[in-house]
């Protein structure tokens, strides 16, 4: 019996392995230095780390443009199998294998300092501090202090939600709100490529600091398939392989990898 076991062991990697393996990943038109778009090419840090997971599987990799609140609805419903930038939470898990994180991000209120008041704390915003309007994206993670914070009227009234990263920054340089959440890094690539009116804006206050993953649909993928990613995923990261991606984007390669799967 040992050997037939043995057999239908290798049997059932050598199909995962062996299967036509596509990978549909979400990417926001607008949301450097992670994804960009030139042309009809993409590139930006999560879509080549991606590129490089999927090739050490042996799998495609298929873009599908898409909004990141129907990003998140398509992989929750299986018709889409990898989102970027998920912050880890128990809700999300029972949908989500979390493999990474691919970066720490870390979320800042950003806008004009000659325009706005000088904040030092998150909770200002909730007691007598009043910016305007904060454009936030919807189903986006800021944090528990955030989150508890968004939900008493001073601070409810300025939060413009949105559906796309893209919406968040032409909102911003086109004056129609006064500050967003943002990664740091997308600020400081904006000004690193003289992005229009980029030097105008400033981080005013860091709300929340944490690492993100590549979500992997579970509705879509196998937990064979998951977990040859989050195996390949740990080879690449301790041969070294992913580390001149990190410094092509100027971005600091994140923690030892810690996947919730």
């Amino acid at each position: 019996m040992r050997w037939l076991f043995g057999l239908l062991l290798l049997s059932s990697v050598a199909g995962v392995a062996a299967e036509d393996c596509t990978l549909r990943m979400s990417v926001e038109t607008d949301f450097p230095p992670h994804i960009i778009k030139q042309g009809e090419q993409w590139s930006g840090l999560s879509v080549e780390l991606m590129q490089k997971l999927a090739a050490s599987v042996a799998c495609k990799l298929e873009f599908v443009n898409s909004p990141w609140l129907r990003a998140l609805q398509l992989s929750e419903a299986g018709e889409l199998d990898i989102l970027s930038h998920l912050s880890f939470n128990i809700e999300r898990q029972p949908q989500f294998a979390f493999i990474g994180p691919h970066h720490n991000e870390a979320i800042y209120l950003i806008g004009d300092p000659t325009q706005l008041p000088a904040l030092t704390q998150l909770h200002q915003l909730a007691d007598d501090t009043d910016l305007g309007r904060i454009a936030v994206l919807h189903g986006a993670y800021y944090g528990e202090d955030f989150k508890q914070l968004s939900s008493k009227p001073q601070l409810a009234q300025q939060l413009v939600v949105i559906s796309s990263i893209q919406d968040k920054l032409a909102l911003l340089r086109a004056g129609r709100v006064n500050a967003i959440l943002e990664d740091i890094s997308v600020l400081q690539y904006w000004q690193q490529q003289d992005y229009p009116q980029a030097s105008m804006f400033q981080p005013l206050l860091k709300v929340y600091e944490s690492p993100v993953y590549f979500g992997f649909s579970k509705k879509s993928l196998s937990a064979a398939r998951i977990k040859a990613l989050a195996s390949a995923w740990q080879k690449l990261n301790d041969s070294g392989e992913l580390k001149p991606i990190y410094a092509k984007y100027q971005i600091t390669t994140p923690q030892t990898p810690a996947p919730k799967l």
